[in-house]
């Protein structure tokens, strides 16, 4: 019994006829919809969400020249701290609470006259944390940023209405990647009520390229080819071993093809930044969201997962496992099921000796690569996490079956390979 890991829930039919859709003014209708969910007036697209990123932190620089400082969560994407490093900001990595949100008692501290922003990303998060975190950013009049980029379509009810992720940030990001619940192959978005920035990022954009042809043609071979390995038949022979041969001899250059991450290096801001959407991924968007019942179809499947997990791993209370408490299942949608373990290369392995492949690394330690730093998190946590998979190809008896080897392995003190 194994499953890919990874389930690409952009339709091949979608994908195609992107190539030959024409519909009007796509643009200003994808805003739309973003602004209804996000309650905001502005939305703006952009080629990745990264570069939203950057041209948010540049138009805040621009208007309070005499502020330096960025609180960010220490465990992220690489590439977003990267982006505050080459606009020369301070980064200051604020603890991390159990949810691995920014701590609110931490964040209260490191608020000053410098501080330009606060940069909190939704991961594990429930709607709780991003609250807190907003009053704090309000009373303090510093500007929220929400990274949104996993927890496109996530809720909360109060009194009966639907409150989305990504309605938290007087600036929201958005991503339509490759891997993403509403998938462009490329693309970003940045929400806001500031009509002041609309007009910055607009004039910005006005003068940025074309998106490279050959880095769209090697998505879209990567998107087939992940298409293609989501079949068992091809997966179970060919690409489980693969992986398996490459976690057991630590081989670098697979492990990079596995996870992009450990690609990473500082550099300088890549040209590829400065490109516009692509029309392909505009139409590829506007198909999924007006497929909307497909993609409440997967949100359902994940949140029930998650909530059989949940329910799984507490009942079995296994030494050496903590779960991330499970308070609003619609908004905690995780992508896969985070454990916070003891000894994960060791289980990781183990897993993957019986057949199950897990998601080795989400985000990284950035406190390990940046020098910026003006303070330190420390607590670390990309040693601890391991995300189990949980998309629509997976069923309870798949769960029960990693759960089992869970338990096991921590009971029998299991050695790896």
């Amino acid at each position: 019994m194994s499953f890919f890991r990874i389930f690409l829930y952009l339709k091949i039919f979608y994908f195609l006829i992107s190539f030959f859709k024409n519909k009007k003014n796509i643009e200003n209708e994808i805003c739309k919809k973003f602004n209804k969910i996000t309650k905001k007036k502005y939305s703006i697209l952009t080629s990745q969400l990264r570069v939203g990123f950057y041209l948010v932190l540049k138009y805040l620089k621009l208007v309070n020249p005499e502020k330096n400082e960025i609180i960010i969560s220490s465990y992220n994407l690489a590439e977003m701290v990267n982006i505050c490093e080459n606009l020369k900001l301070k980064l200051v990595f604020s603890k991390l609470n159990k949810n691995l949100s920014l701590s609110s008692n931490d964040l209260i501290k490191d608020i000053n006259k410098k501080t330009l922003c606060v940069v909190t990303t939704n991961i594990f998060n429930d709607q709780n944390d991003i609250i807190d975190v907003k009053k704090i950013c309000k009373k303090n009049n510093i500007p929220l940023i929400e990274d949104n980029a996993i927890y496109f379509g996530n809720y909360y009810k109060t009194k009966k209405i639907k409150v989305f992720a990504g309605s938290f940030g007087d600036y929201t990001l958005h991503s339509f990647n490759i891997m993403k619940n509403i998938s462009g192959m490329f693309g970003g978005m940045v929400s806001t009520n500031n009509k002041d920035f609309l007009n910055y990022a607009k004039n910005e954009i006005k003068n940025f390229k074309r998106f490279p042809f050959l880095k769209y043609f090697f998505q879209c071979q990567t998107f087939l080819i992940l298409k293609v390995l989501s079949n068992n038949f091809i997966y179970k022979p060919i690409f489980l071993p693969l992986t398996k041969w490459a976690h057991k001899n630590n081989i670098n250059y697979v492990l990079k093809i596995l996870y992009p991450s450990l690609k990473f290096k500082k550099t300088i801001i890549p040209n590829n930044y400065f490109t516009k959407i692509s029309r392909f991924s505009l139409n590829m968007i506007w198909l999924q969201l007006e497929d909307i019942k497909y993609f409440k179809s997967i949100q359902q499947t994940k949140e029930k997962n998650n909530l059989f997990y949940y329910r799984e791993l507490k009942k079995k209370n296994i030494k050496g496992v903590k779960l991330i408490k499970l308070n609003t299942s619609t908004f905690q949608n995780f992508n896969d099921f985070p454990i916070i373990v003891e000894r994960k290369n060791e289980l990781l392995k183990y897993l993957l000796s019986n057949g199950v492949e897990t998601k080795f690394i989400q985000y990284v330690d950035c406190q390990k690569i940046f020098n910026n730093i003006k303070r330190s998190n420390k607590n670390f946590y990309e040693n601890k996490i391991l995300c189990l998979p949980n998309h629509i190809k997976i069923k309870e008896n798949y769960i029960n079956f990693i759960v089992y080897l869970i338990s096991d392995f921590y009971k029998k003190k299991i050695k790896s390979f």
